[in-house]
């Protein structure tokens, strides 16, 4: 069979482990069909109806499966519907051009969004409608099976969490401490983060105060101070004051009224209540334009689809519930095992046969596809800038030798303070040398200078490519020096080159030339700065999962493309940040087998057993956080990082 995957990023399987339901069903058909997956982050309909139409529909697929629906209901680059003659007009054939070098600028994300919520969401559920049965139409002229993915919402998430002002809600149940973290140009803006910085800090009576000066009248500060003093005031046990604000509050269009209604059914949760806490959860989800989950009215459109003859529906709400997503619509990675269960299932036995071109291949178009038929998801991203390697190489010298004039011998000792670049291309060095000197593997200037940027993937909007280099060559050095042994087993388990690369998406070339550093004293020095990162860190020990739900808009893109866009229980504590040391202890043990330094190699070991009792303990605690959706204080939790803290401290 030839299977074709259309979808957003439930489907897409970027970044590394790809274990997403195509992956999955590709291998537990045993290898035999062609599964194709060109879905992507962001798709709507409408650009999954164009695709298909422009770009794949003629390649003889016996499958087609689609799961639509997150992105359509949600806060959007207005995409609407697709209709092929309309398309005539506006198609123009993709021709690569160059993409000039511009500057990457950071974004200050705890600044107070004053400007006004956009309501308009990508598609209209008749819009929706029209679009699927575009595709279906498709699919039946050309003799392919068509099944239809229902998706459903994880309605215990919070509302409006990738909205401009999320962070500045207070949610029932969610303790996050985000005050020190926020700006504010306006005066009410500033009062406003006064009043959170004295809830966080337990000064109620200051805080409760500085809302209701903050909450009379209308506008976005007034919002936020209502349903924060509501919050308040129901962890000061007065529910009745708190559900009486609320109440009003959800009845508002926009992010406020979502938050408040969210805040609502968590407040009125068991017992008598539980009808009513439903109800406000469902209006939340269905008010919340700013994250991507499914809404009825187009669960409904899917749902109707069935009726049409070469039309399948797999209806998620009968295989998964709550406990099967972290966040707000992506299944887990054993969710993924589900759906790929069911999907095998509605397979005959005659379609069991071998191709003869079997495989599963990820392909990524860009999410703009209904405006542009760019090639890739790094053409969405303008992850790879056009500039020449020399000039990169020669750019990235003389940005380390103003570093050399103007700092000490022990310049990465503490936080660096670059030299100004002289253009963007030296601005975009700068930042991938600020990203890389926070990794173990980078110990000194001359580490940077030994593995210059060579390429315009480098310096791009994600600088961990460059690292991705250099970690892939120390990889494939230990897979093609096999030994056997504890040592070799652990690097098998945590550092693979195959893992890397599929971190670099596709369309980036992959030339570059290793220049391994095989010494011992290089060795030594990556575990003396993993050690010394690992005992003065602070947020790998503390409970954080409330701060990364409540900032998830900054950062859960970046992660994505780092370990795989399934939800997962990792993105509620800092694996990245966990994972980056494993990886520099990993570079030390790979020398220390290739000089036979058994003295480096026990210490590495010693290390990565230390950071494996860490990373289970996250994995433990925020694991139980999708069944239970409780983020109470949990002293066990806490208990285990400090005692797990002081002993790296005394080491």
């Amino acid at each position: 069979m030839r299977i074709l995957v259309l979808g957003d990023s439930c489907s897409a399987g970027i970044g590394a482990p790809q274990a997403v339901y195509p992956s999955v069903l590709h291998a537990r058909l045993d290898g035999a069909h062609r599964i194709e997956n060109h879905a992507v982050p962001g798709f709507t309909s409408a650009d999954a109806a164009r695709y298909f139409r422009r770009k794949v529909s003629r390649r003889g697929w016996d499958l087609v499966i689609v799961y639509l629906g997150n992105s359509d209901g949600a806060q959007s680059r207005y995409k609407g519907a697709y209709h092929a003659w309309r398309d005539r007009d506006r198609w123009v054939s993709h021709t690569p051009s160059s993409r000039p070098v511009v500057r990457v600028r950071q974004k200050n994300t705890g600044e107070f969004d004053e400007r006004e919520e956009r309501r308009t969401v990508a598609t209209t559920p008749q819009d929706f409608r029209r679009n699927l049965e575009s595709i279906a139409r498709e699919a039946h002229r050309r003799g392919s099976r068509l099944v239809l993915i229902n998706p459903i919402a994880n309605t215990r998430f919070p509302a409006a969490m990738m909205g401009p002002r999320a962070p500045y809600y207070k949610i029932v149940g969610l303790p996050a401490r985000l005050a020190d973290e926020f700006t504010g140009h306006s005066t009410s803006a500033r009062t406003l983060i006064d009043a959170v910085r004295r809830h966080e800090e337990g000064d109620p009576e200051k805080a409760a105060a500085l809302y209701r000066q903050l909450a009379i009248g209308q506008g976005h500060v007034p919002a936020v101070a209502r349903n924060n003093l509501a919050v308040l005031l129901h962890q000061q046990n007065a529910a009745d004051e708190a559900v009486e604000l609320l109440k009003e509050l959800a009845e508002t269009e926009g992010a406020s009224g979502a938050v408040a209604a969210y805040n609502l059914s968590r407040i009125l949760d068991g017992g008598q209540h539980q009808d009513e806490a439903h109800s406000y959860a469902m209006r939340a989800v269905e008010g919340d334009i700013h994250l991507y989950r499914m809404k009825k009215a187009y669960r409904r459109q899917i749902e109707e689809m069935a009726a049409r003859p070469n039309v399948e529906v797999l209806d998620l709400a009968e295989l998964l519930g709550s406990a099967d997503f972290v966040d707000y619509c992506h299944p887990t990675a054993e969710a993924h095992v589900i759906l790929a269960e069911a999907l095998a299932s509605r397979l005959t036995p005659t379609d069991s046969a071998k191709d003869s071109n079997a495989g599963y291949v990820c392909v990524h178009p860009s999410p703009d596809a209904y405006f542009d038929l760019a090639p890739t998801l790094a053409d969405h991203f303008a992850l790879d800038f056009d500039v020449a390697r020399p000039t990169v190489r020669q750019a990235a010298a003389e940005v380390l030798r103003h570093a050399r004039e103007q700092g000490p011998d022990d310049f990465l000792a503490d936080e660096p303070k670059w030299p100004e670049p002289a253009s963007d291309l030296q601005a975009n060095i700068v930042n991938t040398f600020r990203y890389a000197v926070g990794h173990p593997a980078i110990t000194s200037l001359d580490d940077l200078e030994h593995w210059l940027p060579e390429y315009g993937w480098e310096i791009g909007r994600f600088p961990e490519y460059y690292l991705c280099r250099i970690l892939h060559d120390y990889a494939k050095a230990a897979e093609e020096h096999p030994s056997d042994g504890r040592a070799a087993a652990a690097l098998h388990r945590q550092l693979s080159s195959a893992v890397q690369r599929e971190r670099v998406l596709p369309g980036i070339p992959r030339t570059a030339k290793s220049r391994l550093r095989i010494d011992t004293s290089y060795s030594r020095r990556v575990l003396r700065k993993a050690r010394r990162q690992l005992a003065e860190s602070t947020v790998l020990f503390e409970d954080s999962r409330a701060h990364r739900i409540a900032t998830v808009r900054t950062w859960y893109l970046r992660e994505a493309f780092r370990f795989g866009a399934h939800s997962r229980s990792s993105m509620l504590y800092p694996a990245c940040v966990l994972e980056q040391l494993i990886e520099g202890v990993c570079v030390a043990l790979t020398i220390a087998l290739h000089q036979k330094a058994a003295e480096i190699e026990r210490s590495a070991l010693s290390l990565l057993d230390d950071l494996g009792r860490l990373r289970d303990v996250h994995e433990k605690y925020t694991a139980r956080h999708a069944g239970s959706w409780d983020l109470a204080e949990c002293e066990d939790y806490r208990t285990e990082l400090a005692s797990l803290r002081g002993l790296f401290v005394r080491q």
